[in-house]
């Protein structure tokens, strides 16, 4: 799994109109960029080692992926969580 060492972005960048994802055409799509965003920031703080904090920060991340996907299946859509270096 690749580590990513810097932030994916901010989301409060001018660049970025103060979006953390681009809301897309639909709410699917909106909720798929924001899956993705999700699983960067995850990627990003298993990049920054294993604490309390981290963890911490692990799991509400997972939580928030897991809910997003539940949601996207249960209403029909093809997606599915993905394991991160802190599942285990």
């Amino acid at each position: 799994m690749e580590r990513i060492t810097r932030p994916p972005a901010n989301s409060l960048d001018d660049d970025q109109g103060a979006r953390v994802v681009e809301p897309g055409e639909t709410l699917v799509d909106g909720l798929g960029n924001l899956l993705v965003r999700i699983r960067q920031e995850l990627d990003y703080n298993a990049a920054k080692g294993d604490s309390p904090f981290r963890n911490g920060m692990h799991d509400g991340l997972r939580f928030a992926e897991d809910a997003i996907v539940y949601l996207l299946v249960r209403h029909g859509h093809e997606f599915s969580s993905r394991p991160t270096l802190f599942d285990s």
